[in-house]
């Protein structure tokens, strides 16, 4: 008796939709359309605008399938399109997403726990990626966002900002330095009996808000 089939990755669905399959394509939604809106959300901090390019992204995907090199990941390639349309949308809206002056090498490190770590981990990070919303330009937080709720490599996040490995290093640096003072600025350390501290952050891998794919 045969056992069960393997599943098919994205990268060989990815193929299959080029050829025409829209059963493969529609698998290659339902896979990543919740990441895709979180990963929106957290640029846009916009539920309706993120369920938007969400759509807009799929669209895009189809309709460029042909140019997809299965080297990559698909959903490296998936969210590069979607960070271009965010760009967009912002740049429409009269806003500059592009990314300040870098910190010199002189600059150190803070001494305070990393934050986006601490996100990531925690069980209450939730509010934590919100405070980073008032704190963090839209790249500086998707950086974040890609490298600690989604541990994505910096090559891949570097693909989908559009941006070479050293500036998304120095990008992630300049992240975590100024939500790590940010925290120190607002009382938010370990065991602090501050009204804002670590300990009161929900998840940042909760279900997204209400309106967008659940």
């Amino acid at each position: 008796m045969d056992g069960p089939r393997p599943t098919p990755t994205a990268e060989a669905l990815a193929l299959e939709a080029r050829r025409g399959s829209v059963p493969a394509f529609e698998t290659l939604v339902a896979r990543h359309e919740a990441g895709l809106f979180r990963f929106l959300y957290q640029r846009t901090r916009d539920a309706g605008l993120a369920e938007d390019l969400v759509q807009e992204a799929f669209l895009r995907a189809w309709q460029k399938l042909e140019l997809y090199d299965p080297r990559w990941r698909f959903s490296t390639w998936l969210y590069t399109l979607a960070a271009n349309l965010s760009v967009s949308a912002h740049r429409a809206r009269g806003r500059d997403p592009e990314l300040e002056g870098a910190p010199s090498e002189a600059e150190g490190c803070s001494a305070e726990p990393d934050p986006a770590h601490v996100a990531a981990q925690a069980d209450e990070g939730r509010a934590l990626w919100d405070f980073a919303a008032g704190v963090l330009r839209d790249e500086e937080r998707s950086a974040l966002w890609l490298r600690y709720a989604e541990e994505r490599s910096m090559e891949e996040i570097g693909a989908i900002l559009g941006r070479p490995t050293v500036t998304t290093r120095v990008l992630l640096f300049r992240a975590r330095a100024r939500l790590a003072e940010a925290l120190a600025e607002a009382g938010a350390r370990p065991h602090s009996r501050s009204p804002l501290t670590l300990g009161t952050f929900a998840s940042p891998l909760a279900a997204p808000p209400s309106g967008g794919p659940s």
